[in-house]
């Protein structure tokens, strides 16, 4: 997902110059992969079995701001406009309302750390 977004800042034109500094400043820390919500194989026996790979199942950082959400959801979309559909549908993935236990980034910046 890191290398992903990485590849996507470096060729998109769907952030702002301003978010693309913020992306890049998130990106590019030794700190980054912490800041990627939790990803596992998706266990639920709601879910459709399909061929492919099980959908992955994201679940929430609970400290992360709405700012860097958004960023992330431009570079994720960017991401998947550029897939053909075969591709598409192997990268399902399923959001989820569940809070990832990671604690937050230590000296993370302020614009992408909740405090409270």
């Amino acid at each position: 997902k890191l290398s992903r977004r990485r590849s996507c800042l470096d060729n998109s034109t769907v952030l702002s110059d301003g978010d693309k500094k913020r992306a890049r400043e998130i990106l590019s820390s030794p700190d980054a992969l912490h800041y990627m919500s939790s990803e596992e194989s998706c266990e639920d026996e709601a879910v459709e079995p399909r061929n492919g790979p099980k959908p992955r199942k994201i679940k929430k950082l609970s400290w992360e701001k709405s700012k860097l959400r958004n960023i992330e959801a431009k570079l994720d979309e960017a991401y998947l406009a550029g897939l053909t559909e075969c591709t598409c549908t192997s990268a399902r993935v399923n959001r989820t309302e569940d809070e990832s236990p990671r604690p937050h980034p230590t000296n993370g910046p302020r614009w992408a750390v909740r405090s409270d």
